[in-house]
């Protein structure tokens, strides 16, 4: 499994120097199966959403393995929700 983001940068940062800490806006996307797919399926995701780069901004994709975070919670069962009234 692999984590998939989605960045927004400004085309003033270098590609290789755009992270989370400096993007202008962050797009958690559907996990992929592998690294070959998290490309693909990135950029066809990317394509439908409403949230776009503007004249002087680019996307850029980060593929990693989950975080511990990330994988600590998918471990979590799902919490059900009871109305109380």
């Amino acid at each position: 499994m692999v984590s998939v983001y989605a960045l927004i940068c400004a085309a003033t940062v270098a590609q290789s120097d755009c992270s989370v800490e400096n993007a202008i806006d962050v797009v958690r996307l559907p996990d992929a199966d592998n690294p070959m797919n998290c490309l693909q399926g990135a950029m066809v995701t990317l394509a439908g959403l409403a949230v776009q780069p503007i004249e002087g901004q680019y996307w850029k994709v980060i593929c990693n393995p989950p975080s511990p975070i990330e994988e600590e919670i998918a471990r979590q069962p799902r919490a059900s929700h009871h109305h109380r009234g």
